[in-house]
């Protein structure tokens, strides 16, 4: 059973919602009242960001053969090697693999020469790849609760427990070229704004599921945390 066909999908920037939230909590700053001194490169910045930056996604899902306590088998021979995701996803009866890119930003970042304006663009670039990618996960949780079915959380290479090196499973699945992303030989996605993720397609609602958070040392001080 095909759960999620293969898709590439352009995220419209105008139902991504929270991004102004998001830029305010990375950079501590109260967006009701932005200090003067900052007022110029926010608004600049701002604008720069919402006119020029676009997001792509892709994603697949693939069914799951067989798994135990340290690996997860599915039916294409892909075995994905890892304790904690065979227990996150112990009852899921498919994997479902995702991509979010953010294009724009590395031309942009590249030509700017004034630090401050790079700093409000790396954490404009942060704030949009991280809402982009929760409207997807909402999007897809959406469209699968209508036949019945419900998604965990997504969880990325390298967050903690999860080796980096499972980006090339990924990467080999979904052939993110078609979006424009590229990984190197240490495991660094290209464009620099970019998200992949692993997550479960179940029968059963899990209310207390696992987020990516629960896993990280720095939740309790990271401004994205939980966000």
């Amino acid at each position: 059973m095909q759960y999620l066909n293969r898709q590439i999908l352009d995220i419209p920037v105008s139902q991504v919602q929270r991004i102004d939230e998001l830029f305010g909590r990375m950079m501590k700053m109260d967006m009701e009242n932005i200090p003067a001194k900052f007022r110029k490169a926010f608004d600049e910045t701002r604008d720069i960001a919402y006119r020029q930056f676009t997001m792509k996604a892709l994603f697949e899902s693939f069914e799951i053969e067989e798994k135990n306590e340290e690996t997860i088998l599915l039916k294409n021979g892909t075995l994905l090697k890892s304790e904690l995701l065979a227990d996150i996803f112990r009852h899921s009866h498919a994997l479902g693999f995702i991509v979010v890119t953010l294009n724009g930003y590395d031309e942009i970042d590249a030509a700017e020469e004034h630090m401050l304006r790079k700093l409000f663009l790396d954490n404009w670039g942060t704030a949009f790849i991280e809402r982009a990618d929760k409207w997807i996960m909402q999007s897809i949780a959406k469209d699968l609760e209508q036949k019945g079915l419900y998604v965990t959380h997504s969880f990325s290479p390298g967050q903690n427990g999860i080796p980096i090196e499972m980006q090339t499973l990924i990467f080999q699945e979904l052939n993110p070229a078609a979006i424009g992303v590229t990984l190197s030989e240490k495991f660094m996605m290209h464009p620099k704004k970019t998200v992949s993720g692993i997550f479960g397609i179940q029968t059963e609602k899990d209310e207390k599921s696992v987020r990516p958070c629960d896993l990280c040392e720095r939740r309790d001080t990271c401004p994205t945390a939980y966000a």
